[in-house]
């Protein structure tokens, strides 16, 4: 019975002042959320501790995000939020898909989010890590897996607003939120986020043993365990090759030029085949 989350997302929205727009979407996200993961009282702790911030900036370029913000408290802590940059000039299913990507980067970042060493502290986002000097607070690098990161947002983002649309309940605000989310994707719903890339990874993400062991490493923060788990399927270095083709696709997507376009077409032909080798070597596929 999803009706059962209603005064949880209520007093959660008290609690932020959250119009009834977001907490109609909440109703919905929630449940998926828990259906997803099979993880209730941590998805609702998440929602909990985590604001979703409307800007008011109507930035049609980043529309959302989610921020993880360091700072000293005898220790490293960091206080989360989720922005959402445009908000009155959206399509209903935009304004979805943007919450469940933002609040599905936070829920995969809430476990193992700092690491300390030599000098410096680690921030996890999902796959991402970001290097920070202890000395000055100051960033130092971001891992390129930032891409990976992503198109894996985004795979799961699909999923779960697939799973709000098949829910059910008596309620008609709940309801009339899952009418409006069936109405607007017309069968499987796909994500226009990084759209070319999961198109180039389709066998990557379609396979079983990639999608599931990725989801239950993140979402419990062991990403150092991921490398050597790809390597052991595919080959030595397969997973830093990976990344590092992907973040190359990435950085030359938006540039022109003869050269530039036979590079591209280098790198998702070596993508594609990373993808196929390691499905090949897979006991559990699509």
């Amino acid at each position: 019975m999803i009706e059962k989350y209603i005064p949880i997302i209520d007093e959660i929205g008290l609690k932020y002042n959250y119009p009834d727009n977001i907490k109609h979407l909440l109703y919905v996200v929630l449940p998926a959320f828990v259906i997803k993961y099979k993880k209730e009282q941590f998805i609702i702790d998440c929602l909990n501790n985590i604001p979703i911030i409307i800007t008011g900036k109507e930035d049609p370029k980043i529309q959302a995000l989610y921020v993880s913000y360091p700072y000293l408290e005898e220790t490293i802590k960091t206080k989360k939020v989720i922005y959402l940059n445009r908000y009155n000039n959206i399509p209903f299913l935009q304004l979805l898909d943007n919450l469940v990507h933002e609040l599905n980067h936070a829920i995969n970042s809430y476990k193992n989010e700092i690491k300390i060493h030599e000098g410096y502290f680690y921030l996890r986002t999902g796959l991402t890590k970001i290097k920070y000097s202890l000395k000055d607070k100051k960033m130092v690098e971001k891992s390129k897996s930032y891409v990976l990161e992503e198109i894996i947002n985004s795979k799961q983002t699909e999923n779960i607003i697939n799973i709000i649309s098949n829910l059910e309940s008596d309620n008609e605000v709940i309801k009339n939120t899952i009418y409006a989310v069936k109405s607007s994707i017309n069968g499987n719903y796909i994500s226009p986020a990084y759209f070319n890339l999961k198109y180039y990874c389709k066998k990557l993400l379609d396979n079983k043993t990639f999608l599931l062991t990725l989801e239950n490493l993140r979402i419990d923060g062991n990403i150092d365990d991921i490398e050597k788990w790809f390597n052991d399927i595919y080959v030595e270095g397969g997973y830093q090759e990976l990344i590092n083709t992907l973040y190359e696709l990435k950085d030359l997507q938006n540039k022109k030029g003869i050269f530039i376009k036979n590079k591209i077409n280098k790198l998702i032909i070596k993508l594609i085949k990373i993808c196929e080798e390691f499905n090949k070597n897979c006991n559990l596929k699509a």
